[in-house]
């Protein structure tokens, strides 16, 4: 009997050992392109002026900074006003810096509703590739700093004369 209790215990312990590492892989703060991924995501949800805070507790640093110091109008005309609609999120490159630092290239295409010179809407498909620093701080992955690396815009339905 005691044998068959022994094994039990031991058997409970791998099982709580495996649950919590489980979970804490599921964790979005503990993976990085989740984090980013949740950023991305949230962006181009913006419904109202409070959401700015969802946005900043992704942030760290100099971006978060940034963000935080815009006005209200600024804020109101890059995520609620704008007429943007997600497409396509894909990681290129992953690159350990650290243990606490981490860098990931990826590509994000969405498709952008907005205003030309002439004064009239002009749909456009825009990718962007980025780099993006994530830093692990209070054992949560967060923005640091994003670079654009390249830009393509194509303007759909629009007649180019050379």
């Amino acid at each position: 009997m005691r044998k068959s209790s022994r094994q039990l215990q031991t058997c409970g312990l791998a099982m709580v050992l495996f649950i919590t590492s489980c979970t804490s892989y599921l964790d979005p703060s503990k993976d990085p392109k989740r984090s980013l991924s949740d950023y991305i995501s949230q962006s181009f949800s913006i419904k109202k002026l409070e959401d700015r805070a969802h946005l900043l507790a992704f942030l760290t640093g100099g971006v978060k900074a940034h963000l935080g110091g815009w006005s209200d109008d600024q804020f109101r005309e890059a995520f609620i006003e704008s007429k943007r609609e997600f497409l396509k999120l894909s990681f290129k490159e992953i690159k350990d810096i650290s243990p606490k630092e981490i860098q990931i290239t990826y590509e994000l295409s969405y498709l952008d509703e907005g205003k030309g010179h002439d004064g009239h809407k002009h749909q456009a498909k825009v990718t962007n590739k980025k780099l993006c620093q994530l830093v692990l701080e209070n054992g949560k992955w967060l923005i640091g700093d994003v670079r654009n690396l390249k830009e393509l815009i194509e303007f759909k339905n629009e007649l180019s004369l050379p």
